[in-house]
């Protein structure tokens, strides 16, 4: 189940990334210039990653020790 929703994630990211791109580009092509502020998208995206793999190895090891 972790895997389709990591899929999904990474889809929805790569579908975001592309929209504001095209939307910082029409912007440009006006004239606006757009400053990047905060954390770049790829490192939100890892960092998401890292949890949610964390997170799910806590879980495993949890149930392990449980079992056991």
């Amino acid at each position: 189940m972790l895997k389709y929703l990591t899929l999904a994630g990474i889809v929805y990211f790569f579908y975001w990334l592309i929209k504001h791109k095209l939307r910082v580009r029409k912007l440009e092509r006006q004239g606006i210039v757009v400053e990047q502020k905060g954390l770049r998208p790829i490192t939100l995206l890892s960092i998401v990653m890292v949890v949610m793999y964390g997170g799910y190895m806590l879980y495993y090891l949890l149930n392990q020790a449980v079992e056991s």
